[in-house]
């Protein structure tokens, strides 16, 4: 059998306490306490009462100043207050409900609708801690499912990466080898000689083997390591000093213009880095001019305009928006939709991994999006959304 639950009734007046007892008593265990005092000592016992029907015009401690008590008590303040009263003002009634009261009731009290009242909110209890008691169950399911995709997620990277060393090291042996045997003939026959061409294809393309199954590996095994908070200042500055060097290497000069506004990430700084050079890197590797001009925005809710479907589910305030604009060709409209495929390039030497690794590291490492545009002669657009930082969370 359950155990009834507890009321407490408190008034300064006898009589009344009789008449709620009369109506009460066959149905729960009840308390009284008759002043202020006695009811907070009672509600904070050792066994609390479930509900507390409780007298606003008491000398001494009103009603008011006992529920704001109970109200401020991390012990009490969860046990649902009626108030009962003779006072018939709509402001008093407002004011005990301000106080946290759940409920009123004038005197001459109807205990029809007392019975009635006490028993709603005591279902309403029940029925919050089976909401409760509901949520925490899922809650640990939530949990445990999480943790069984992020394990899962865990062992295909682990698997991917353990695939990408194999297969490198199978294929780097004859690769070597192919590369080995055509240095060997290109010493030893007659540069007129035909096998001369032939030698000098197969070590040419050795190489770019070589190279291919390297990116390759690289792309596979790439994962985000420790996470920190990072200024978004310091991580564009990072990557355009990067990408300076890049640019002096093919023998291009970088203009760059920064415009970013404060704002803190939490991510891996190195791969956060890589991703923004990867953009600068595609800017520099198709512009035809020697001199490389692009233009880096970004700030609170910039670019919102360009945030897919799935991303518009957020607030724009929540994302960093970084976009990288340059002056170059830009992209075509028949290519915009595949520039971050993987091994999709225009460039005759390229391996079409860059913005590959950078889609990447935006959806899947940091939670982000990335976004390619270009307007008809106006360069190409691309835009990184980051998930901002909050203190609050």
């Amino acid at each position: 059998m359950a155990p009834r639950e507890k009321i407490l009734i408190v008034d300064d007046l006898p009589e009344n306490i009789d008449v709620m007892v009369e109506v009460l008593q066959s149905t729960y265990d009840l308390m009284v306490a008759t002043d202020g005092p006695t009811a907070l000592e009672r509600a904070r016992g050792v066994t609390p009462p479930d509900l507390i029907l409780l007298d606003v015009m008491m000398p001494g401690m009103d009603g008011y100043e006992v529920c704001r008590r109970l109200k401020a008590d991390p012990g009490t303040r969860d046990i649902p207050i009626i108030f009962v009263t003779a006072l018939d003002d709509p402001e008093k009634e407002a004011k005990g409900l301000e106080l946290g009261a759940v409920d009123y009731t004038t005197k001459p009290i109807s205990p029809p609708v007392v019975a009635a009242r006490v028993r709603a909110h005591l279902q309403l209890i029940q029925a919050r801690q089976v909401l409760l008691q509901q949520n925490d169950i899922l809650e640990q399911r939530v949990n445990r499912r999480t943790a069984q995709v992020v394990q899962a997620q865990a062992d295909r990277v682990q698997g991917l990466h353990n695939f990408a060393n194999a297969m490198a090291h199978q294929i780097r042996n004859p690769i070597m080898t192919l590369g080995g045997m055509s240095r060997l003939l290109l010493k030893k026959v007659s540069p007129n000689s035909p096998l001369c061409d032939y030698a000098q294809a197969v070590r040419e393309n050795s190489l770019r083997l070589e190279h291919l199954v390297g990116v390759i590996s690289e792309y596979v095994s790439l994962t985000v390591g420790e996470r920190q908070i990072v200024a978004v200042g310091t991580l564009v500055d990072n990557a355009v000093n990067v990408a300076r060097d890049i640019a002096d290497v093919l023998g291009k000069r970088l203009d760059c213009s920064v415009m970013v506004a404060d704002g803190e990430l939490e991510v891996d700084a190195e791969l956060a880095v890589v991703a923004i050079t990867e953009v600068l890197r595609n800017a520099i590797e198709f512009c035809e001019d020697e001199a490389v001009t692009v233009k880096i925005v970004g700030g609170l809710g910039v670019c919102a305009n360009s945030m897919t479907a799935s991303e518009q589910f957020y607030a724009p305030e929540s994302r960093y928006g970084l976009r990288i604009t340059d002056a170059g060709p830009g992209i075509s409209e028949e290519h915009l939709t595949f520039v971050t495929d993987p091994f999709f390039t225009t460039k005759a030497s390229g391996v079409g991994l860059g913005l590959t690794r950078v889609k990447r590291l935006m959806h899947e490492e940091f939670g982000g999006e990335l976004c390619v545009e270009s307007p008809p002669n106006m360069g190409a657009s691309i835009t990184l959304h980051f998930v901002l930082y909050s203190t609050s969370d």
